[in-house]
């Protein structure tokens, strides 16, 4: 869950179909959860893990990252900068179940043959989750993750999607130290106040994804993962095919017990997913 006007010729703008994509990105989520929770999966994953908190510990995720994508229809070549700031506050109601709070900050630019097209920067749609760890023996976690996007972000200057819309996340995790290994299958229903949005984005997005990390030293995991993803738009010359494919590589460092950093570069592995995305993101715990 994107985060984040829209296409209005042939060749199109693209800025609605980022809209989009930043809200499905933050929305199916993907980004919660420190290394040192239970099995540990974190930023820079999309792929979930299935950790909780424990009642009434807090979590701060301060996370951003820059998506480049350059592309050529016709006699259009479209270049693409989306950069999202999404600071997520998390709460352990219970000792298994979390609730989390995600604040989303879109800026996105677009240019066709060298000249700008489209950009637009603000508030894009906040995201609430509930997440349910309902199984936890013998290395395997088992977790389910509800969620939904509200419409704070302007859908007229494609910051968001103008309607309330929702999704689900099913979480398998499997410890076996040094190694975690993590699985998720989600879906995300958005839904579009825009006719035109409706028109031109696919409303059922589904992802099947799977990571693992692997502990270099104490306090140090690399990372990796590899996904499928229905690609939102219907018919994006920029962005064409039904499904989209990446994989993300990244770095996991903890300086003190309630602090995480972490770095990953994430790359498109066909024509219907970004280029590169950058990631970078600082975790703290009380």
């Amino acid at each position: 869950m994107k985060a984040n006007g829209g296409r209005r010729k042939a060749g199109g703008s693209g800025l609605r179909r980022c809209a989009a994509l930043a809200s499905r990105l933050l929305a199916t989520s993907a980004f919660l959860l420190p290394p040192s929770a239970l099995l540990f999966a974190a930023h820079p994953f999309i792929t979930d893990d299935a950790g909780t908190q424990g009642a009434g510990s807090w979590q701060l995720e301060l996370m951003a990252q820059q998506n480049r994508h350059d592309a050529t229809a016709g006699p259009v070549q479209q270049r693409s900068r989306l950069t999202l700031l999404n600071p997520v506050l998390t709460y352990g109601l219970f000792e298994t179940v979390d609730l989390a709070l995600g604040l989303n900050y879109a800026r996105n630019r677009v240019s066709e043959n060298g000249l700008s097209v489209d950009s637009a920067s603000g508030l894009s749609d906040t995201t609430l989750e509930l997440k349910w760890r309902f199984y936890d023996a013998d290395g395997w976690s088992f977790a389910v993750k509800p969620a939904i996007s509200l419409p704070t972000g302007d859908e007229n200057r494609g910051l968001g999607l103008g309607r309330t819309s929702w999704g689900i996340n099913l979480i398998a995790d499997y410890d076996v130290k040094p190694w975690a290994w993590f699985a998720n299958l989600a879906y995300f229903h958005p839904r579009f106040e825009r006719a035109q949005d409706a028109a031109e984005l696919r409303d059922h997005l589904w992802r099947v994804s799977a990571g693992a990390t692997y502990a270099v030293r104490e306090n140090v995991w690399l990372a990796g993962e590899l996904g499928v993803r229905t690609n939102e738009g219907r018919n994006d010359p920029f962005f064409p095919g039904r499904r989209s494919q990446y994989a993300m590589l990244g770095l996991i460092y903890s300086p003190a017990e309630k602090i995480d950093l972490d770095i990953g570069l994430r790359k498109g592995l066909n024509r219907a997913e970004t280029d590169t995305v950058f990631l970078v993101g600082a975790t703290f715990r009380w």
